[in-house]
C-alpha cells in the first residue's frame, strides 16, 4: 500500500483522538509529524527493562570473551574499541527533546546537549569498562562527535565513573573515517574487540544501499557475539539514512512515505 502525498498532507494538518467523551484535534506540521514517529523507539528505549537487559547481556558476554582473550599471549597490547552515544552513554532525552519539539537532529541543538555533559552510562558499561582498564587492556573511544566536544566528553564519562586513559584515547570524527582512526589504533595495537550501536561502528558499510550493507554483514556474520558485540538504538542511525539515501528522500514528507512503503504486513 502507497501512502499518497494527500494523505501525508492530511495527517500533517490534523490527528484526531477520540475519547468516550469527546473528540480532540491536534494540529501538527510535517516535521512534527516525522518527530511523532520516533516516540515508540524512543520510550522503548529510555524506560524498558528489555533495553537494560539487552546492554547488561552484551556487556556480561564481552567480559566473558576478554577474560579468555587475556589469556593468550599477544606482541602488541591488547585494545578494545568502543563508540560512545548509545554504546556507553545514553542520550535519550535528547532524542525525546526534539520529538516534544517537533524537530529532528541539528548540530547546534546536539551540541547544546552535550556540553551539559550529563548524559548518564548504560547499563554494564561501568563495570565492562573498569574491568578492563584493570587488566592493562588500552580503551579508545571512537565517535562521530566533534573534536570540540572531547573535554566536555571527557568529563562527562569521569563523572559516570568510566576510565579514560586519556585525551588521545578519544578519536572523534575530525581525525578521519571510523574505518581510518581504527586503522590508526592497529598500528600500535591488537584490537581484540569492538562495541558500537551502528553497523559502521564495525567496518566499512555501504550508506547509500542497503543490499551491499546486507552483503557486508554475511561477510562479518561470524563475528558478532565474539569479537563484535551491538547495542540496540531504534532512535536513529545509518540503517535510517541509508533509505532515504538509496530512496532519493529529502523532505520529511518523501521520508515517511518511503519508510512506509518499505514495510511488509501479511496481505
Amino acid at each position: 500500500m502507497k501512502l499518497s502525498k494527500k494523505i501525508i498532507a492530511i495527517l500533517a494538518t490534523s490527528i484526531a483522538f477520540t475519547s468516550f467523551a469527546e473528540v480532540k484535534t491536534y494540529t501538527l506540521t510535517a516535521n512534527q509529524l516525522m518527530a511523532r514517529e520516533n516516540t515508540m523507539s524512543t520510550y522503548w528505549y529510555q524506560t524498558s527493562v528489555e533495553a537494560k537487559a539487552l546492554y547488561l547481556q552484551g556487556y556480561k558476554l564481552a567480559t566473558k570473551n576478554l577474560t579468555n582473550i587475556l589469556k593468550k599471549h599477544h606482541n602488541k597490547p591488547y585494545a578494545i574499541v568502543l563508540d560512545i552515544d548509545e554504546t556507553v552513554l545514553d542520550n535519550s532525552p535528547y532524542q525525546v527533546q526534539n520529538i516534544k519539539d517537533g524537530t529532528g537532529f541539528n548540530p547546534k541543538t546536539w551540541d547544546e546537549w552535550v556540553q551539559l555533559g550529563v548524559a548518564k552510562a548504560v547499563p554494564g558499561a561501568k563495570e565492562f569498562l573498569n574491568f578492563a582498564n584493570k587488566n592493562k587492556v588500552k580503551i579508545y573511544y571512537i565517535s562521530d562527535r566533534d573534536d570540540n566536544q572531547i573535554d566536555v566528553t571527557i568529563k562527562n564519562m569521569k563523572k559516570e565513573g568510566l576510565p579514560v586513559q586519556g585525551r588521545d584515547h578519544l578519536l572523534f570524527k575530525g581525525m578521519g573515517t571510523k574505518v581510518e582512526r581504527m586503522n590508526k589504533v592497529k598500528k600500535h595495537s591488537n584490537i581484540v574487540m569492538l562495541f558500537g550501536d551502528n553497523i559502521c561502528d564495525f567496518g566499512d558499510f555501504s550508506k547509500t544501499s542497503m543490499a551491499d550493507r546486507q552483503k557486508k554483514l554475511d561477510e562479518l556474520k561470524a563475528e558478532f557475539g565474539d569479537r563484535f558485540i551491538i547495542f540496540p538504538n531504534p532512535m536513529y542511525g545509518s540503517f535510517e539514512r541509508t533509505i532515504y539515501k538509496e530512496k532519493n528522500a529529502k523532505t520529511p514528507e518523501e521520508k515517511m512515505e518511503v519508510k512506509h512503503n518499505l514495510l511488509k504486513g501479511y496481505k
